[in-house]
């Protein structure tokens, strides 16, 4: 896993499923999360939130976690809406990255702090 979107040198993304979250681990440090669950209808995934260290921030990460979580949510075979900000950004500007499992949300989420994504 975390082949796709491999954007710094030695970043690797896993998925924690049973923490219902993607990590972005440089050097085995954790350095950036995406958190996910359940979206509004059966068979979606909500991506949430993604936040990256601040040390880290601007280098890609926060990419890289959202190319990895809605590759594996294609390959589950699941629709993903998206209420993080970050995410659905992504997902406006690269509608071609997200399949057909492009669903994102019209509801708004808390305003961008320094140090996210």
């Amino acid at each position: 896993m975390g082949a796709r979107g491999r954007i710094v040198e030695g970043l690797r993304i896993a998925h924690a499923a049973d923490r219902e979250r993607f990590e972005a681990l440089l050097d085995d440090r954790l350095v950036g999360v995406l958190q996910y669950g359940p979206g509004s209808a059966e068979g979606v995934r909500d991506l949430r939130s993604t936040v990256v260290s601040p040390e880290h921030g601007g280098q890609g990460i926060g990419t890289a976690l959202v190319q990895e979580a809605l590759a594996e949510t294609a390959e589950e075979g699941l629709d993903v809406e998206a209420t993080c900000w970050f995410a659905r950004g992504y997902l406006e500007r690269h509608p071609a990255g997200a399949r057909s499992t492009q669903r994102p949300t019209d509801e708004v989420g808390p305003e961008p702090q320094e140090g996210d994504a």
